[in-house]
Parts: C-alpha cells; structure tokens; sequence
C-alpha cells in the first residue's frame, strides 16, 4: 500500500525536486536535520511546558543531531559507494589532474574526451568513450602500447606488474571507456600488448613517450 500510495505522488516528488534541486549535499542535509529533527523534538518540548530542565532538552537536541548525522553519513557512504560500484573503473583509482593544464593537442582530446576524462578520474560514469588518435605529435597514439603509458601515469601506482585478475580487469575499463578514433579497441591483443609494453618500459625503450605523456599531463 505504502508503495502504491508513493508511486502515485510522482508529481508531487517532482516538484520538491525541482526546488531543492539546487541545494548542495551539506545544505540538504541541514534542511533534513532541521524537518525531521530538530522541528518535531521542538513541537514536544512545547506541547510538554516546563517538565524538562535546559541541560534535558540540550542533551536531546545533541542527542538527535548527532543521530541524523550518523545515518545521513552511512546513507550516503552507501549511495556513494552504489555509484561507484556503476562507474566502470573495475575497482582501479586516479591521480588528480589539472584538466587546464592538459596539452590536449599531444592526445589529439577534443573537449569531450577531456570531460569524459575528468568523469573517469573522477570514479563517475563517462557519457561516452575516451577517443585515443594519432596525431602528428605522436605517432604512437592509435595503438594500446601507447594508452598503457598514458594510464601508468593516471592510475594510482600505475599498472606494472600486473596480476592476472588486475590485468583482466584492466582490459575491461579499457574496453568500455576507451577507443581508438571511435573504433572499438581488439580485446584479443591485450594480453601480448600489455606483455610487450611491460618489457619495453622496463628496458626503457619508451623513456622518450613517457617522458612527453609526463610534460602533456602537467605533472612534470
């Protein structure tokens, strides 16, 4: 009954949502505080006079913020945690990047791929895959050598050294937030690809590369 009753109060929850749209996290969590806290305790010391000494009602009044406080961080731990579990980041996280610092030139990014960049890093679901070109910058863009450099920088503590689960999860996020030009990336290379690179990168046969993708990401 309780569900039917909400589900036919769509409009009215629109509505509400329209207004405190604009309210930021904190301010929400104030105003819900405030309503369905500190309002009704306040409705029943009124209605219950003089039988309550300042310290009881103090303590109450602490007693409850301090509730709401507690739930509102468990609620939206779980809400956060529920949206980075639909974020497609396979469990990896990211350094933080100065997205206007980016030479966006060097990766041949339009400002879509920066953006869905910034959601990437940002552990929040892309709108649409990360375009890797060749550019006449860099000659080795289109190819997944090349995306591994750029993702050792950008994940924490890189991806050398790779286990066999990491790796598989690896090609996952790479597969659905990346592209090569707007093709689709061949999910049977990646294997001998990552080896290869991993070789390579320790024998220092990609100084040269890393050393560039390092100046275009500004982190050097």
């Amino acid at each position: 009954m309780l569900a039917i009753w909400l589900h036919r109060q769509k409009s009215v929850f629109r509505s509400i949502d329209s207004k405190l749209g604009h309210l930021s996290l904190n301010e929400l969590s104030i105003l819900i505080t405030i309503l369905f806290g500190m309002l009704p305790l306040t409705v029943f010391f009124i209605m219950g006079h003089n039988d309550y000494t300042w310290t009881q009602v103090l303590a109450s009044y602490l007693f409850v913020v301090l509730l709401f406080i507690l739930v509102l961080v468990v609620v939206i731990g779980w809400f956060k945690a529920k949206e980075m579990a639909n974020s497609d980041v396979e469990g990896f996280s990211f350094i933080k990047l100065s997205f206007k610092k980016i030479n966006k030139e060097y990766f041949g990014f339009d400002d879509s791929d920066l953006e869905n960049l910034e959601l990437l890093t940002n552990l929040l679901p892309s709108k649409e895959k990360i375009a890797i070109r060749e550019v006449p910058k860099n000659k080795q863009s289109g190819n997944l050598r090349f995306l591994f450099s750029f993702l050792d920088y950008i994940i924490e503590d890189g991806i050398q050294g790779l286990g066999k689960e990491s790796r598989n999860s690896l090609s996952t996020l790479v597969q659905k937030r990346f592209s090569f030009d707007g093709s689709e990336i061949n999910p049977n290379t990646f294997a001998s690809s990552y080896s290869k690179w991993s070789q390579k990168t320790k024998e220092g046969d990609y100084d040269d590369t890393r050393k560039a993708i390092t100046k275009a990401l500004a982190l050097s």
